[in-house]
């Protein structure tokens, strides 16, 4: 799902004019996506200046466990791996 970080949106509407399925609009001066009509070809990714269209994906809490527990076990490789080199 393509969603619109309204932190970062400038209201340029380059977006808007780029979507081939007319699936967004400005609202408030912020880009809006119609996730019905969205085909997810990411042009309005591409093409954001502030890079405020971003791709987010529903993550179940237990995957989310596993990628935290495997990059703990690599940042305390690598910093195994400092204390080595200054050894």
């Amino acid at each position: 799902m393509l969603r619109v970080r309204p932190d970062m949106c400038l209201g340029c509407g380059l977006c808007t004019q780029e979507c081939p399925t007319g699936a967004i609009s400005l609202r408030s001066r912020l880009a809006h996506i119609d996730q019905r009509r969205c085909n997810h070809c990411g042009i309005c990714v591409d093409v954001c200046p502030q890079g405020a269209i971003v791709e987010s994906m529903p993550v179940s809490e237990q995957s989310l466990k596993c990628v935290l527990s495997e990059l703990k076990r690599q940042t305390d490789d690598l910093l195994a791996r400092i204390d080595r080199l200054r050894g």
